[in-house]
């Protein structure tokens, strides 16, 4: 899997941070016993901060797997986990910037412990143990500004 982030700003919150813990709050899974085969396995993903103190912020990581065999959803799964970060420094973070790190590092914290979950439930399903594959990041493209006819500025994606 790839994901497109801004290395800038995950640096600026990550600089002060500090994995404090990493706790599943939910988790929901379920198969059709009957459906028998390779599984054709699809994962989403939302890393989101969650509640923000002066010293702390909570990442929520929310993933939602399926998976299907013979065109027949075989497998579904949802796991929840919440990440807390120690935020040393005092000033306040941009929430861009917090969206940012929440994105990127709450992906990067709480991979491992999803892929764990994935491959022991597939395999107590009766399934091949699923291994969730590597997590890659690559910076996002630069948005480069450009003055319109009346002379605003006009980002790069909306020429």
């Amino acid at each position: 899997m790839k994901k497109t982030v801004d290395f800038a700003a995950i640096a600026r919150v990550a600089q002060r941070s500090e994995l404090k813990s990493v706790r599943l709050i939910s988790t929901t899974a379920k198969c059709e016993p009957t459906v028998l085969g390779t599984l054709v396995p699809h994962v989403d993903l939302e890393c989101r901060p969650g509640a923000v103190e002066d010293d702390s912020l909570e990442v929520i990581c929310e993933y939602t797997f399926t998976a299907h065999a013979n065109e027949v959803q075989a497998v579904s799964a949802t796991i929840a986990y919440l990440l807390v970060y120690e935020i040393n420094g005092g000033e306040s973070q941009s929430p861009d910037d917090l969206a940012e790190f929440a994105r990127a590092n709450g992906t990067l914290n709480s991979w491992p412990f999803v892929r764990e979950m994935l491959f022991g439930l597939t395999s107590r399903m009766g399934y091949p143990p699923y291994t969730l594959p590597l997590m890659h990041f690559s910076a996002k493209p630069k948005t480069k500004e450009a003055k319109g006819e009346s002379g605003e500025i006009v980002p790069a994606d909306q020429r």
